[in-house]
């Protein structure tokens, strides 16, 4: 539960920045949420981490602002 304005706040600008970074960014910050089992303040923290830490310029120029294309391939009996 969110308890202080500074806490929603902090919550809009991660969310925003963790969308700018991408779809798999996304994926990677609740994959970590999950294996860590960070509450919300530890998942804030998180967040904080990452948007002092990762650029969505930095995150593109490395690829990971995608996830890696699905390979579909016929199987045949």
């Amino acid at each position: 539960m969110i308890s202080s304005v500074n806490d929603t706040l902090r919550l809009q600008r991660g969310a925003e920045h963790v969308h700018r970074l991408g779809a798999r960014a996304l994926a990677e910050l609740l994959a970590q949420v999950a294996r860590e089992g960070r509450d919300l303040r530890g998942t804030l923290d998180l967040m904080d981490e990452w948007r002092d830490g990762m650029s969505p310029a930095m995150v593109h120029a490395a690829g990971g602002d995608c996830f890696p294309p699905l390979v579909l391939r016929e199987v045949q009996a």
